[in-house]
């Protein structure tokens, strides 16, 4: 795609099985390489999923049997057979992810690029798709080729690794032989049983474990002797409510609801991640939070006051939000004017605008780009400017949508420092189950446009299932020997095995 499609300059020569892969033209070069983007909707064509998956294969003529077998196949490995009629515009973040991804496996690539394919998909839906993937690897023999943040995910799937900073290659080889000292900043960005393994590479003799089984034989003799005793302290909630839900109902168009009986209260000083499968009515549900969409039947009051009574640049002051899809909030010529739009609404004078939006940008390592055209920049960049716009007006409440979406650990780190310094209420939508067990203190699942479970995280990720983080599942079974069983972070276990 560079650079047919992208400005900038390039030296050397890219070779794809052979060819020039700026010299061949993109239609040839889409019979080799497959790629799903880091933002699905870039890639969505057509209004309808079935038709969708056919789109690539249309344009590289395959015959209608085989195209009819592919179509099956494609919505078969990522299981979303049942949404093969629905509309695309219809669909979640997750499952338009899904279709993104099916689409490229339908057409049979010699190799297959897939730019942050998980982010915004549940765990199960996560390991489902990547099981899927690392069996055509396996068994087709396709080249895989992904780049990922969230490495607990993927990292036991993979053959080789190759870790870039600043633009230059700092590692190339199995992960399992990554040393502390080859990059001592980079290693927070390990999966968590990884991460704490490199604390004790010296009794390693098979190489640094991958997943949560590996670590538990490997680390054995550590996880029986703990040094410390320690039990991990609840934070309490404020008890007072900023946000009220009381038996809220919500349907589109008179179909079936898409939540159900939702009662609940967000107290001043929350820190909540809502978690939850893909189309579980996460998204939904905060949007009934700021009056973009109104209850079919219950109350939603915001501030003890019904959220539908509230002026506009009144609300803005009391809630704000940052949707999944960061292309939603981003409409001004530069990311400067992007970030001060909510400011000159709310008629600040100019010097305080400039310096506001000088510090945030700061904040958000997006400094460099104030005078970039916002679409022009990465997913993960884009997230940033989003999140910026947003933030700089201070709102009482922030409600946050996959915020941490194409983030490394380091940025996520800070938007949470800064969200804990600058906003009194933050209530945030993900999948990120270790960064909820890091830095959330409330949980609230919701299944099926129900919560299912809603207190402090030690409560709702301690030996959960699907929405648990590695560290608990790997000290449950040595909770006998002393360890606490809602331990939930590297730090944690760290100050209990001392």
């Amino acid at each position: 795609m560079i650079p047919n499609f992208y400005g900038g300059r390039i030296s050397g020569t890219v070779l794809v099985n052979g060819k020039n892969a700026s010299e061949t033209p993109t239609n040839e070069m889409s019979e080799t390489v497959g790629m799903v983007f880091q933002d699905p909707e870039n890639q969505l064509i057509s209004n309808e999923v079935e038709r969708e998956i056919a789109f690539g294969m249309e344009n590289l003529c395959f015959s209608k049997e085989l195209m009819r077998k592919r179509i099956e196949e494609a919505l078969d490995a990522v299981n979303i057979t049942r949404l093969r009629n629905r509309t695309t515009s219809e669909l979640s973040g997750g499952q338009k992810q899904k279709v993104a991804i099916a689409s490229a496996l339908a057409t049979h690539p010699d190799i297959l690029l897939l730019d942050e394919p998980t982010s915004e998909l549940d765990p199960r839906s996560a390991e489902s798709v990547l099981n899927v993937i690392e069996k055509i690897n396996d068994e087709l023999g396709l080249t895989i080729l992904l780049v990922e943040h969230r490495l607990e995910r993927v990292i036991h799937h993979v053959d080789r690794m190759l870790m870039i900073d600043h633009g230059r290659l700092i590692y190339d080889g199995s992960p399992r032989k990554i040393k502390s000292a080859h990059f001592e900043d980079w290693k927070v960005g390990l999966p968590p049983v990884t991460r704490l393994s490199l604390h004790f590479q010296n009794r390693l003799s098979n190489g640094l474990p991958l997943t949560v089984k590996e670590a538990r034989t490997a680390l054995s003799d550590v996880l029986i002797n703990p040094k410390n005793k320690i039990s991990w302290e609840r934070v309490k909630s404020s008890g007072k409510v900023c946000l009220s839900m009381d038996k809220v109902y919500f349907s589109y168009d008179h179909e079936k609801d898409v939540l159900k009986n939702i009662s609940f209260d967000v107290y001043e000083g929350d820190m909540i991640a809502l978690m939850g499968k893909n189309a579980s009515g996460k998204t939904t549900l905060v949007k009934l939070m700021n009056g973009l969409v109104k209850p079919r039947k219950g109350k939603v009051l915001l501030f003890g006051k019904k959220i539908g009574d509230y002026e506009l640049s009144d609300l803005i002051k009391k809630v704000g939000i940052v949707f999944q899809d960061p292309n939603l909030h981003l409409f001004n010529d530069t990311v400067e004017e992007e970030v001060a739009f909510v400011l000159r609404n709310l008629e600040m004078k100019d010097e305080l605008i400039d310096k506001k939006v000088e510090k945030i940008l700061k904040q958000f390592k997006i400094h460099q780009y104030r005078k970039s055209y916002p679409h022009d920049l990465s997913g993960g960049e884009r997230q940033r400017v989003a999140l910026a716009s947003v933030l700089v007006s201070e709102p009482e409440m922030l409600i946050l949508d996959e915020p941490t979406r194409g983030m490394d650990y380091f940025l996520k780190k800070e938007l949470i420092s800064y969200l804990k310094e600058k906003a009194k209420t933050v209530i945030m939508v993900t999948h990120d189950i270790e960064t909820a067990a890091e830095f959330a203190e409330r949980v609230v699942l919701v299944s099926e446009g129900n919560i299912i479970s809603d207190g402090n995280k030690r409560d709702v990720l301690s030996k959960a299932l699907l929405f648990s983080p590695q560290i608990n599942r790997l000290v449950q079974p040595y909770a006998k020997y002393g360890i606490p069983d809602d331990t939930l972070t590297v730090g944690e276990l760290l100050k209990v095995i001392g």
